[in-house]
């Protein structure tokens, strides 16, 4: 009898705290209706997060907190909590309503997303032609951005190397006095090897502009920019300019 006394009055227990923190739950939860009236979301957002501390599955503070995120441009914070609401209230109109209109919202910023972060062939290919791997730098693909400025500074330097080289060789048999033929083929040798980092350098030059026409979105039909000079529909070159702020 002992017993079950005590386990009825720890069930009675149970219900008072329940409903003492529902009962506090709502008020915080009202509190943050005054405020998100007034769209003052800083206050509305802290009583919602309030209510929600003491009632995890008080929906009607989800809700409002998921549309001070929304009116606050935060709409990935909102879709989230909107999916939330459906899940303790399926098909709850407010949170469809405005789930289903953050789905677009957000396909639409990241499609945005990447296609701004897509760069024009012109773009990337006049950049390239000014030094091998600048186009690819800027169309962010950093590993071929190293790899053609790396090829070409190590050609560049090799045709500083050779020529100097060369000069040498020349030098050598112009004011040689015995072994013409040896000083001559050395000489002739040595200009031969100028034209290998010569041609490596070129190479890597013509790749780099090449693989920035293949890797570089289209231009806008009707118009052609490259650089600063954009080519419009009727011909006409004019220059471009861009300010940020």
């Amino acid at each position: 009898m002992k017993k079950l006394l005590i386990s009825f009055i720890l069930i009675i227990i149970s219900i008072n705290s329940l409903f003492a923190a529902d009962a506090v739950a709502n008020k915080y939860y009202q509190n943050a209706v005054i405020y998100h009236k007034k769209n003052d979301y800083k206050n509305a957002m802290a009583y919602y997060n309030a209510a929600i501390k003491k009632d995890k599955k008080l929906w009607q503070a989800w809700l409002g907190l998921g549309i001070c995120y929304y009116n606050m441009k935060k709409y990935r914070n909102a879709q989230l909590i909107f999916r939330y609401v459906l899940m303790l209230k399926p098909g709850e109109p407010t949170a469809k309503r405005y789930y289903n209109m953050l789905s677009g919202i957000t396909d639409t910023k990241q499609i945005e997303k990447k296609e701004k972060e897509k760069k024009t062939k012109g773009d990337i290919m006049w950049r390239s032609a000014l030094l091998p791997g600048l186009g690819q730098f800027y169309n962010n693909e950093i590993v071929k951005g190293y790899a053609y400025s790396i090829m070409f500074l190590a050609g560049a330097g090799g045709i500083v190397k050779f020529t100097i080289d060369q000069k040498k060789a020349v030098s050598d048999y112009e004011n040689t006095n015995y072994d013409f033929d040896t000083k001559y083929k050395e000489a002739q040798d040595a200009t031969l090897r100028v034209y290998i980092p010569i041609a490596i350098t070129g190479l890597v030059w013509l790749l780099s502009i090449f693989d920035g026409y293949l890797s570089g979105v289209d231009e806008v039909p009707g118009n052609k920019k490259i650089g600063l000079l954009e080519i419009k529909e009727n011909n006409l070159i004019a220059l471009s300019f861009t300010k940020k702020f």
